[in-house]
């Protein structure tokens, strides 16, 4: 037990009295996971470093506008960095762990980062949980682990999920914690991981953790557009909301995009209307309003309309397209917030 003049345990060098003794509790557990969540805070605000930034940026120029299709920029630029640092510059992870470790006052922060190395690509499946713990099953191997230090509380039992996984000691063998944040699968896993087993089986590859570190973008790519593409198919769109698709299709087809855009912006769209349940006075008003947002976004390739053309070559007041513009905007952007 610390003694009121011992030295607080969170490192301030003050007394315990007068630091975290002035509450009624001091928990080493929360001292340490804020430390932890410090060093993880700390790699990624100083990589990738000035060294390897041509690197970096040939892998963002190659993969960062391809997932900006289906998700926005910030969320593009994540998942490129994890790529970046965990599968294609793992040495970077080593050698700032070593030095971490060195730093480190407390022992159980020191086991728990002398473990840190083996980081893991994990897909599987939330079991269940609550705000204290949480369990997970590797898909490929059967494998249960549980997690104690931050477990999600906003998912349900069976949904699937991608994260990259650090080890616990804290919590035993199977312990682990988020190396960043988790990307959820939308909908029934199991279909998504039977097509998933399709795929690997065609290449010829292992069916395990090494094929997430060899595919990770475009695996994340796969669960955003299953996850989007979930929704809309399970639900019947009413007469109204047929008319606006159909609008839609109707400058598709003498738009020039290829079959993958196509397919984007219809499921995007399709999407909205299953969830927000917009009332469609004039469907070329909707249709003209997600025009723009998708030129906006850059979702969409060619001559960019101006405000002007856009107005002509839909019908509709620019007031009104720029109001629909900014609903799919918003509407968007909370989409990608729950991936």
């Amino acid at each position: 037990m610390v003694g009121r003049n011992d030295p607080c345990p969170c490192g301030s060098g003050k007394k315990y009295k007068k630091c975290h003794g002035k509450q009624e509790t001091v928990s080493i557990n929360d001292l340490v996971n804020e430390e932890l969540f410090k060093v993880r805070q700390q790699f990624f605000s100083e990589n990738p470093n000035q060294t390897h930034i041509t690197e970096f940026r040939e892998l963002q120029q190659e993969w960062q506008p391809h997932l900006m299709k289906s998700m926005a920029e910030n969320d593009a630029q994540a998942f490129v960095i994890e790529n970046f640092l965990f599968m294609q510059k793992p040495e970077l992870w080593d050698e700032f762990l070593e030095k971490q470790i060195e730093l480190a006052q407390r022992p159980t922060t020191k086991e728990v980062l002398g473990n840190w190395k083996d980081v893991k690509v994990f897909l599987g499946q939330y079991i269940k949980g609550d705000t204290e713990k949480a369990q997970f099953t590797n898909v490929f191997t059967g494998e249960t682990l549980e997690m104690a230090d931050q477990p999600p509380t906003d998912m349900e039992n069976g949904q699937g999920l991608l994260a990259i996984l650090l080890p616990d000691s804290r919590v035993g063998d199977k312990g682990v914690l988020f190396l960043n944040g988790y990307l959820t699968v939308v909908g029934e896993f199991t279909p998504f991981f039977e097509q998933l087993k399709a795929q690997i089986a065609t290449e010829n590859a292992s069916q395990d953790e090494s094929y997430l570190r060899d595919n990770y973008l475009t695996i994340v790519e796969q669960i955003v557009k299953y996850s989007t593409g979930s929704v809309e198919e399970s639900i019947q769109l009413s007469p109204e909301h047929d008319s606006v698709m159909a609008e839609l299709d109707k400058h598709i087809e003498k738009a020039d995009f290829d079959e993958e855009t196509v397919s984007n912006i219809t499921s995007i769209l399709n999407s909205y209307l299953v969830s927000q349940q917009p009332t469609v006075q004039k469907p070329e008003a909707l249709v003209a309003g997600y025009w723009r947002f998708l030129q906006d976004h850059e979702l969409v390739k060619g001559p960019m309309l101006s405000s002007k053309d856009l107005s002509e070559k839909f019908g509709v007041s620019s007031s009104t397209i720029l109001k629909r513009s900014k609903e799919f905007s918003a509407y968007f952007e909370e989409l990608l917030a729950k991936k």
